[in-house]
């Protein structure tokens, strides 16, 4: 399984911070994982590292190589989980729930760079998620689970638009809006308050 781990799929987990070892440093992590799937001396993986980290965004990546994940905000946990799980450059990525604990900005930022993964690498990548603005952003295809059992399939245009199953329906319909409803009879006031 060690030839199929890393090296042929990659995996972001959803709690960064309990999937990093505390007691190790990001790049010693990232260097352990490079070094069992390549034949590199310890200096050039520290190099690769150091351009995973770059590469999925992380700012001053050859000095925060040396930090403990402890050290660093739940975004650059999550970037410095990417770079982990790119280290043996796979073949697929899994995500599962990888914007859950994020902010709007962080999560915004890790759709994108997972979007450049797919395009810049040819990545095929394997989004697990409840959240169905996170499927409108990164799927291509879509396949909707209810109590393990395959509820839907298809593309992500089409079962976002018409969903066919009623779990894919509620799903849907959780998503939160920016609109307020308003009792009836109830208008805004001109100014644009309520």
């Amino acid at each position: 399984m060690r030839g199929i781990r890393g090296r042929r799929i990659g995996w972001i987990p959803q709690d960064t911070l309990a999937s990093l070892d505390p007691l190790a440093r990001i790049g010693a992590q990232l260097v352990e994982t490079i070094r069992a799937h390549a034949d590199l001396s310890r200096a050039e993986a520290r190099r690769r590292a150091i351009e995973r980290l770059a590469e999925v965004g992380v700012p001053a990546p050859e000095r925060r190589i040396d930090a403990y994940p402890h050290e660093l905000s739940g975004g650059l946990r999550q970037r410095a989980v990417i770079a982990l799980a790119l280290c043996a450059e796979p073949d697929l990525l899994i995500a599962d729930e990888p914007t859950a604990a994020l902010d709007v900005v962080t999560q915004a930022w890790v759709l994108a760079t997972v979007r450049r993964l797919v395009r810049d690498r040819g990545l095929a990548v394997l989004f697990i998620t409840h959240d169905m603005g996170v499927v409108a952003q990164a799927a291509d295809r879509v396949a909707v689970l209810q109590a393990g059992r395959l509820a839907e399939v298809g593309p992500a245009r089409d079962v976002l638009r018409n969903p066919r199953h009623p779990y894919t329906r509620g799903l849907l319909d959780a998503v939160p809006t920016l609109e307020l409803p308003r009792p009836h009879g109830c208008w805004p006031a001109r100014n644009g308050s309520i």
